[in-house]
């Protein structure tokens, strides 16, 4: 298959093995994804963000829609505001989302047919009774009413609706022939990835001829319709619109082709995440990560704030204000799940890019005392509610390496807390910060630091990486030298031959070496997560860049790579097998690509 990228003039292609995705998004939270391989994830997302809950809520709605009598898929092309398949005989599929409409908009190069598949749902709602569906065909667009009913085969609460949705379909051709029969459908991808269920009973809806479609959202037939019809009266202005507006990506004085491209790619993928909405924030990653992560899009903000300073400063705000209304660490994300983890380490890192961008930016006089005076109320929570034996404390599962307990003293939570009253003691000069960095700072070298290492717990022995993400937050915390040596020890347990660097050290008998899906066996215990990498590199890179350089070279090698190449072309994956590279895991991932950019960051002393 023929993978290509191209933004302006700048353009990358190569022939790989095997299928690819692709993925659309747009500012009101929907988005298309197109995986190389049938998941039951695959599809048209429509996020609702004007409902009782006062939270987003995202529903799937297309499953599939299927060009009829075409060849195999031989070329997809990533060109940032559309993407692009093309069969063998030449038919080609153009997709884009303009922005402010609940919409997908599809092109073919000739007049085709299609079967569209619904399956309209929660993500992660895998009932298979209670969904009724209604086609219905009028003279010039198509529309089909769904609603969600509680079943008592399968729900305790008995029978009782539970929402409802309209798709308005719009063509040039006007011609639609209903199907309306359930099918049980095969997800291989699923399957692979030990993800139940791998087949579900899923909705062939209809049968249509076109050339250009709209496929419209609503939560009123009316609204469904008047969506449809109002963006394929304005297609040509919309599509010029979409284009004009992903053509603005910051510039970078980068002169390698495919690096340029994939720094472009990363940028345009952290743009795709960002809704605008009612809720205004950032997804952890598409397809499944479609909430807002607090610890993901605190390590985002630097990129996040170069794309859009407005959305930078509203996530900056939303977090603060929750932290200040329930615990002294951050709830996991927005929106909460019932029983929501708090995340130790998203406070740290929250404060650490505030530094970065007050330092980096001119930041409004008034936003900068709002975020200070903030901040300054979050440190008697955290003195009150954890701070223990002159250490900050984590429970269960409140760390980025979250399918472990990990409860106790962790490095990179108390290197965060040492980022926050370094923050504020720059930013008030007031001697407190400074006490209690310095008594902080003292504690946690004499407990982590031995045997000239910078151990992960208090207790020593395990070797991960988190003492990178240490020095991310705190570089201060040892001179360069000791840094240095630490990093001697652990690299050779935990650097991979492809490029990648292990969760947990190859020679511990915990380590797993081949992922094992959604099985949290491997995810932190083996799997190679391309965030850390990336921060790995940039580490590195700021302390001998010389002495590193070949795995420095190797690892950014392999990131390049991974957005151009594989998994969903011009993204950045979540994870890796530890054995060998893949595109595993959220397949567009908002920290990847936000710390593959901070490498070059670094490199070109932004």
């Amino acid at each position: 298959m023929k993978i290509i990228n191209q933004y302006k003039n700048t353009k990358t292609e190569k022939n790989v093995e095997g299928a690819a995705g692709l993925v659309l998004g747009n500012d009101m939270g929907n988005f298309f994804y197109l995986s190389g391989e049938e998941t039951r994830y695959r599809g048209f997302y429509f996020a609702d963000h004007n409902n009782y809950e006062k939270k987003p809520n995202v529903y799937k709605v297309i499953d599939e829609i299927r060009i009829l009598d075409r060849d195999e898929i031989v070329e997809i092309k990533n060109n940032f505001f559309k993407v692009v398949r093309e069969s063998k005989d030449k038919i080609s599929e153009d997709y884009f989302m303009p922005d402010g409409h609940n919409a997908l908009c599809l092109k073919a190069s000739k007049k085709v047919q299609a079967e569209v598949v619904l399956d309209i749902r929660h993500p992660f709602d895998s009932r298979q009774l209670g969904r009724f569906y209604n086609v219905e065909i009028r003279d010039d667009y198509l529309v089909v009413g769904y609603t969600k009913r509680r079943d008592w085969q399968e729900d305790n609460l008995g029978d009782k609706k539970e929402f409802g949705l309209f798709l308005a379909v719009k063509t040039d051709k006007d011609s639609f022939t209903k199907i309306g029969e359930f099918f049980s459908k095969y997800y291989p991808k699923d399957q692979k990835r030990n993800s139940y269920p791998w087949d579900r009973y899923v909705f062939r809806a209809f049968q249509m001829t076109f050339k250009k479609a709209v496929f419209a959202v609503g939560k009123t037939k009316k609204e469904a319709i008047e969506e449809a019809e109002a963006v394929f009266k304005d297609w040509d202005k919309l599509y010029k619109k979409t284009r004009d507006e992903h053509s603005n990506l910051p510039a970078f004085k980068i002169t390698d082709t495919e690096i340029k491209m994939a720094c472009l790619c990363a940028q345009n993928s952290i743009r795709t995440l960002i809704s605008k909405n009612k809720y205004v924030g950032a997804y952890a990653g598409i397809p499944w990560f479609f909430q807002y992560w607090h610890r993901d899009e605190a390590v985002s903000l630097a990129q996040i704030y170069k794309l859009d300073k407005k959305v930078a400063e509203e996530i900056i705000i939303a977090q603060l204000d929750v932290i200040l209304d329930k615990d002294a660490f951050s709830k996991q994300r927005f929106p909460e799940s019932a029983q929501e983890t708090q995340s130790a380490d998203a406070i740290g890192i929250l404060a650490r890019e505030c530094f970065e961008i007050f330092k980096n930016y001119r930041v409004s006089k008034f936003f900068r005392a709002d975020v200070v005076k903030k901040f300054e109320k979050i440190v008697p929570k955290i003195l009150q509610e954890r701070m223990q034996d002159r250490l900050i404390k984590n429970n269960s599962q409140e760390t980025w390496m979250d399918s472990m307990d990990r409860d106790g003293f962790r490095i990179e939570v108390q290197c965060g807390v040492l980022a926050l009253y370094r923050f504020l003691y720059l930013e008030t000069d007031n001697d407190q910060y400074k006490m209690l960095l310095e008594d902080l700072e003292r504690e946690t070298i004499r407990r982590f630091y031995r045997e000239e290492m910078l151990w992960d717990c208090v207790d020593g022995g395990t070797i991960r990486p988190n003492i990178f993400l240490a020095y991310h937050l705190y570089p201060e915390l040892l001179v360069k030298e000791k840094w240095e040596r630490c990093f001697d020890k652990i690299l050779p347990e935990l650097y991979l031959e492809w490029g990648g660097i292990a969760s947990l050290s190859q020679v511990d008998s915990r380590f797993v070496a081949k992922d094992s899906g959604e099985g949290s066996s491997s995810y932190h215990n083996g799997d190679s997560w391309y965030f850390m990498n990336n921060l790995v590199a940039s580490v590195l890179y700021r302390i001998n860049p010389a002495k590193y350089s070949e795995y420095i070279n190797e690892i950014m090698d392999a990131s390049t790579n991974e957005i151009l190449y594989m998994g969903t072309v011009g993204h950045h994956s979540e994870i890796s097998s530890a054995m060998c590279q893949e595109s595993l895991g959220c397949e567009a991932q908002l920290w990847s690509s936000a710390m593959y950019l901070n490498f070059f960051d670094v490199v070109m002393g932004e």
